[in-house]
């Protein structure tokens, strides 16, 4: 199957004409990004999970005429998993305790703003690193993602010490290129990088 560029003019008509394929690279495209907005905002990820399912099943429910061009998809998706995300804390039976511990500046527009703008650099981040060589992929994710020591990883994949070091090396070279001015980012999200 043939990618599907979710710019262009006939994704958006076949995302009207309700293709499924067309769906599917919409959620391709946003699902891991909102999840994160939304898992942001819950602290739960398995309810971030379903938020974001139930927007995309009442996406795919509803008429979608009225969306002239990506953004304003892109607009619904997120205010969509936001009121969904504030609805769910208002409804948890500990909602009290929840609300101390949020600061009330963060249920402003500027705290989901960030978020949203967090959970696309993650996703950009999560897309460079699905990239890499399947090796420098692999020792990434045991190395940064799963905080495994290097001695452990070796082991396990039964290739020396010097080798997952230039694999991460290489991964690392790698994502600099690939994520220009974005990389800075990658040490929040990995630490020790």
């Amino acid at each position: 199957m043939q990618a599907i560029n979710i710019h262009s003019e006939e994704f958006l008509e076949d995302l009207k004409q309700g293709r499924q394929e067309a769906f599917q690279a919409l959620f391709m495209s946003f699902h891991k990004p909102l999840c994160f907005f939304a898992a942001r905002v819950v602290r739960d990820g398995e309810e971030a999970e379903d938020i974001v399912q139930e927007v995309f099943l009442s996406f795919w429910k509803m008429e979608r005429e009225s969306f002239p061009n990506l953004k304003t998809i892109k607009t619904f998706l997120y205010n969509s998993v936001q009121n969904r995300c504030l609805n769910y804390l208002r409804n948890l039976e500990i909602r009290d305790r929840n609300y101390r511990n949020l600061n009330r500046e963060e249920l402003d527009e500027d705290y989901f703003l960030c978020q949203q703008i967090r959970a696309e650099i993650v996703a950009e981040l999560f897309g460079a690193i699905d990239e890499l060589p399947e090796k420098s992929k692999e020792i990434f994710k045991k190395s940064y993602i799963d905080g495994q020591e290097d001695k452990k990883i070796a082991e396990e994949l039964g290739i020396s010490l010097n080798t997952i070091k230039t694999q991460k090396q290489r991964a690392k070279s790698f994502l600099r290129v690939r994520l220009g001015d974005l990389f800075v980012y990658v040490g929040m999200f990995f630490p020790g990088i």
